[in-house]
C-alpha cells in the first residue's frame, strides 16, 4: 500500500507559476535567470508531494492542475497583494509543510499559530529607517525566531546576516543563491566606453531607483552631456514616459519591455554602462542584475543599498551613488564614461567580484534539505 502523499504548498508574492510552467513547455523562453531551474523542480517535487504554489500577483485568478501534476493557483491580485486573501487559499489547500517566499507578517503568524512546520525562502531585506519599518522588522523576527519556522534562507550572504541581526537563530539562517548560467570569463574585458547607451533592467518602478535615473539622464542632458536609457522589465511604464516627456528626454528613453533572459547578457555587453539604483527602501536580496552585468563585463553604477554594500565594491566592482540621489547618480555615470582607464578597470575586475559573490548552496538545495528534517 502506498503512503499517502504530504500536501506541501509554496507561495509567492509574484511570477506567474502556470504562465511560466506552460510557457517553458512550449517554446523554453525564460523571462529572468534560473527560471527553468525552479519551475522544473517544483514539477518534481508533484511526484513526491501534492504540491501547490501560490502567487498573488498574476493576469487572472485560477486554479488548475499542471500536466506535471502541480497544482498552480493565482490570487488574480494587480497591484496590492492581500495576504488575507492568500491565507484563505492557503487553508484551502490543507498543508502539511509551507514554503514562504514572502516575509509577510500575516502569514508567518498562522504558519506559527498552526504549528506548521515552514521554510522561509527569501530574497529580501529588512530596512528600518522609520517608525513603520523598525516596527515591521520586529514582528517579522518575531516569528522567524519560532521553532515552526525550521530554516530561513535569504539571497546572498550580507541578506543571510542581515536576518542573524534582527535575531534570528543563526543556526537557522542561510545564504542561498541560483546556479550559475553565465560567467565573466566568457567576454574579454572592455576598455573604454563605445557610446553613452546606459541600460537598466528590472521591476519599472520609483523605489527601484527608475525615477531617479530619469532625472539623472536629464541633468546630464542640460549638461550637455546625454545619454539614452534602454529601460528592460514591467512596472510603471506610463508614469514613466509621461515623466521623461516632462523631463524634456523622451527621446533619449527607450522602454524595451520583457526578453528572454538567454539575450540579457548580451543586450548588457552592448550597452555602456549597467544601472541598478534600488533605494534602500526596496526590499532587495541580492539583485539578479549584479551577477547579469558582471558576466557582461560592461561596467555597473549602481545605488549604495545596504544589500549590494558587501557584494560589490565603489571603485573596484562598479561607482557607486547615494540611493535616491539623482544629482550624485548623474555624476557617476559622468564620471565613468569620461575615464577610460577606470572604466576599464572596473571590467577587468568583473571575474574576481563575480568570484566573491558565489554561493555553494542552491536554491533548490535549501528545500531538500528542509524536506529531510521531520
Amino acid at each position: 500500500m502506498s503512503l499517502q502523499k504530504e500536501n506541501l504548498v509554496i507561495v509567492q508574492y509574484a511570477g506567474d507559476f502556470r504562465e511560466a510552467a506552460l510557457r517553458l513547455a512550449e517554446d523554453g523562453t525564460e523571462t529572468y535567470r534560473a527560471q527553468r531551474y525552479t519551475v522544473d523542480y517544483v514539477q518534481n517535487l508533484a511526484k513526491r508531494y501534492n504540491v501547490t504554489t501560490i502567487t498573488g500577483l498574476t493576469s487572472e485568478a485560477y486554479d488548475t492542475v499542471l500536466p506535471s501534476g502541480a497544482r498552480a493557483i493565482g490570487a488574480g491580485f494587480q497591484d496590492h497583494f492581500s495576504a488575507s486573501t492568500v491565507l484563505g487559499l492557503i487553508r484551502k489547500t490543507n498543508p502539511d509543510r509551507l514554503i514562504l517566499r514572502l516575509p509577510n507578517p500575516i502569514l508567518l503568524r498562522w504558519a506559527v499559530k498552526a504549528g506548521l512546520p515552514t521554510l522561509a525562502l527569501l530574497a529580501d531585506s529588512f530596512p528600518a529607517k522609520t517608525l513603520k519599518e523598525r516596527f515591521k522588522r520586529r514582528v517579522i523576527a518575531h516569528y522567524l525566531k519560532s521553532r515552526t519556522i525550521t530554516r530561513v534562507a535569504n539571497h546572498g550572504r550580507r541578506a543571510a546576516r542581515q536576518l542573524i541581526e534582527i535575531g534570528v537563530p543563526a543556526d537557522k539562517v542561510a545564504a542561498w543563491d541560483f546556479p550559475s548560467q553565465d560567467t565573466p570569463y566568457q567576454r574579454e574585458a572592455k576598455t573604454a566606453a563605445r557610446g553613452r547607451k546606459i541600460m537598466y533592467a528590472g521591476l519599472l518602478s520609483a523605489a527601484k531607483g527608475v525615477d531617479d535615473l530619469l532625472h539623472a539622464a536629464a541633468r546630464l542632458k542640460r549638461e550637455g552631456k546625454p545619454i539614452t536609457l534602454d529601460l528592460y522589465g514591467r512596472g510603471e511604464t506610463d508614469r514613466l514616459t509621461q515623466l521623461a516627456r516632462t523631463l524634456g528626454i523622451g527621446a533619449e528613453v527607450a522602454f524595451k519591455g520583457l526578453i528572454p533572459n538567454s539575450e540579457m547578457v548580451p543586450a548588457m555587453a552592448e550597452a555602456d554602462i549597467v544601472v541598478v539604483p534600488s533605494r534602500h527602501e526596496y526590499s532587495e536580496g541580492l539583485p539578479l542584475t549584479i551577477y547579469e552585468a558582471l558576466c557582461s563585463r560592461t561596467p555597473l553604477v549602481a545605488s549604495d543599498h545596504p544589500m549590494f554594500l558587501e557584494n560589490i565594491e565603489d571603485g573596484f566592482s562598479c561607482l557607486m551613488f547615494r540611493g535616491g540621489d539623482g544629482d550624485e547618480f548623474a555624476a557617476k555615470i559622468d564620471a565613468l564614461l569620461a575615464n577610460a582607464q577606470l572604466y576599464s578597470t572596473i571590467s577587468a575586475n568583473a571575474p574576481e567580484a563575480w568570484e566573491k559573490i558565489q554561493i555553494p548552496l542552491k536554491w533548490a538545495d535549501v528545500i531538500e534539505e528542509w524536506l529531510t528534517v521531520r
